[in-house]
């Protein structure tokens, strides 16, 4: 249970190296993803504990909840930082870079987790996490769109098969922001209100991001820009490029004008130990899918019906190397046909 605040919290320090000591220690949070957390999965065993044997506690939501104070100081810390008149516009990008592995990994995961939440104060949490990372919107779209058309072509975070994850990323970002906004239009509808009304969540999440981008200017000038953008870019291709892995491939198939049922078949699960403590089982996404609202301590452990061959740090690499993805999944997506 404990590793469940604590790996996070590894992460989060290692984003603030840059800041503490100096900016070419920028590289850690990248070193810690992308090498050790590998490395770690490779020696430890699966999460694989029986369902009765899941339970939830205090000491659970407060590794969640502990997130947004150590974001919130990531990011003005940061800022501080690079108001110095020596730091560069690439230092800044670099610290921004860095703080968003952080965003990406850490505080964009909480925030997934806590918009399920039923508690109004854990989802207003979760969604002023998205905010920092400049996509409110997300909160919209995934709920209310990929929880629905997920593993469909409706669903613009399904991956096709065939579709590198350059061209998913900009079809997803782009696409994701019209369907969001689509669906906050169709629920004011419902409600004989009006799309530019002040109840548009839309315009709340865009008013609120435009005035953090304001707040970073003043603080920093353009290096306070460029340090928001950039941790906001990094947390964005992060988050996209998990979404790119879970569902890559799959498609729910379509009978007498319905889509079949979500089953296990329709998203990659993912068992590796490290890279679950780190992201509040992000990996357990079959059956969160499933039963959305389920916290993340109680997600089932046994093994599902489809399993990603690595864990998430070696897939998000793969992912990014578009023949090296296709030969090992396109091979996986036609064995699981002939079964």
């Amino acid at each position: 249970m404990i590793f469940y605040l604590v790996t996070p919290l590894i992460l989060i320090f290692a984003s603030s190296l840059g800041l503490i000591i100096n900016p070419s220690w920028s590289i850690s949070p990248f070193i810690w993803v992308f090498i050790l957390v590998p490395i770690i999965d490779l020696v430890l065993p699966y999460l694989s504990k029986d369902d009765v044997e899941l339970n939830e506690s205090v000491f659970h939501n407060f590794s969640i909840l502990i997130v947004l104070p150590c974001i919130l100081f990531l990011i003005i810390f940061g800022l501080i930082v690079v108001s110095d008149s020596s730091i560069t516009l690439l230092t800044a990008a670099a610290l921004g870079a860095a703080v968003g592995m952080s965003g990406g990994s850490i505080g964009i995961t909480t925030a997934h987790e806590l918009i399920h939440r039923k508690n109004k104060f854990m989802r207003g949490i979760g969604v002023f996490l998205l905010v920092l990372c400049c996509y409110g919107h997300f909160r919209i779209e995934h709920i209310y769109g990929h929880h629905l058309n997920v593993a469909t072509k409706e669903d613009p975070a399904t991956a096709r098969r065939g579709e590198n994850f350059y061209f998913y990323f900009i079809r997803c970002v782009i696409n994701s922001v019209i369907s969001s906004w689509k669906i906050e239009k169709n629920i004011l509808d419902k409600k004989n209100l009006n799309k530019f009304s002040f109840q548009n969540r839309m315009i709340h999440y865009f008013v609120l991001e435009f005035l953090f981008l304001v707040f970073a200017y003043l603080i920093a000038g353009m290096n306070g820009l460029i340090f928001v953008i950039f941790h906001s870019f990094v947390s964005i291709i992060l988050l996209e490029l998990v979404n790119y892995i879970q569902h890559y491939g799959l498609e729910r198939k379509k009978e007498n004008g319905r889509y079949e049922r979500f089953t296990d078949l329709h998203s990659w699960n993912s068992r590796h130990i490290s890279a679950n403590w780190s992201t509040f089982n992000l990996g357990l996404h079959a059956e969160h899918h499933q039963s959305a609202s389920k916290p993340y301590p109680l997600l089932s452990q046994e093994e599902k019906a489809i399993e990603m061959p690595a864990n998430y740090s070696i897939m998000l690499i793969m992912a990014l190397i578009p023949p090296l993805w296709f030969f090992v999944m396109d091979r996986k997506i036609d064995n699981l046909e002939i079964i």
